[in-house]
């Protein structure tokens, strides 16, 4: 399959948030921001950290080292020279806070709908994408949280999803998309793989921000395909309906 490029958020948080075994830290500077978006993706040497941040050795250093003291990362000895060390990361990604609110929502007009909704699926869909405009009132990203939680998800209904045969796997699920009324799915092209989302339940309703807004269902998708093809794979969102498109797509990697 081809590799298609992922999406890089368009707004610029100042503080990440990790939790580690034992506690969550509230990361900011760019420098350590840095390094720990680039080992979420690989594991990489000093040098290699030095290279990327553009940053004076001794600067790195003292980065890295507080990061492992704050149990962020770790290090491990290069199987191909003892002598360098390799880092990798140690925690989750939890999130993003940014002090510039550059998106507003109309929260009380939104809530305003909810005396009209007798459909139990409508009222439950509101409330979530209600939480979710909140959070992005107050500049909070929890992106990461809602693709963990959709790969829980994706984990406990693959057992009744499962097929061995790639079409009727994909059968399966835009029937079950259609009777939870999560959308209606639609199979674009099988090279890459990609599935267009109708009516999603995730964010018909939210506001343009410009950016995809499907991280539930994209984490769905990831344990799907990754169970099916017995493989980690990534779900990557091409359109959305918070992007002012007419549908969801995504490529599945």
């Amino acid at each position: 399959m081809t590799t298609t490029k992922k999406h890089i958020s368009k707004r610029s948080p100042q503080y990440k948030i990790f939790s580690s075994d034992d506690k969550v830290e509230v990361v900011k500077g760019q420098v350590k921001v840095t390094i720990l978006d680039s080992l979420r993706n690989n594991n990489m040497s000093f040098n290699e950290i030095v290279e990327l941040t553009g940053k004076a050795k001794p600067t790195v250093s003292q980065h890295l080292s507080e990061l492992v003291d704050e149990g962020l990362i770790r290090s491990k000895k290069d199987p191909n020279d003892a002598r360098r060390k390799i880092f990798c990361i140690n925690a989750k990604f939890l999130g993003d806070v940014s002090k510039e609110k550059k998106i507003r929502f109309d929260i009380d007009n939104y809530f305003s709908k909810l005396p009209q909704l007798k459909d139990p699926f409508e009222f439950y869909r509101l409330i979530l994408r209600s939480l979710r405009a909140e959070f992005w009132n107050e500049c909070i990203n929890i992106d990461p949280i809602l693709h963990n939680a959709g790969k829980r998800v994706g984990d406990v209904f693959y057992e009744e999803l499962k097929d061995s045969d790639l079409n009727q796997l994909l059968k399966n699920i835009a029937e079950f998309w259609g009777n939870k009324q999560l959308g209606q799915v639609e199979i674009q092209k099988l090279d890459p793989l990609t599935i267009r989302i109708y009516d999603c339940f995730e964010c018909k309703d939210l506001p343009i921000i410009g950016e995809p807004a499907c991280a539930f269902d994209s984490g769905v998708l990831d344990s799907i395909f990754s169970k099916h093809f017995k493989k980690e794979v990534s779900t990557v969102e091409t359109e959305c309906y918070a992007m002012g498109n007419d549908c969801c797509s995504f490529v599945i990697e």
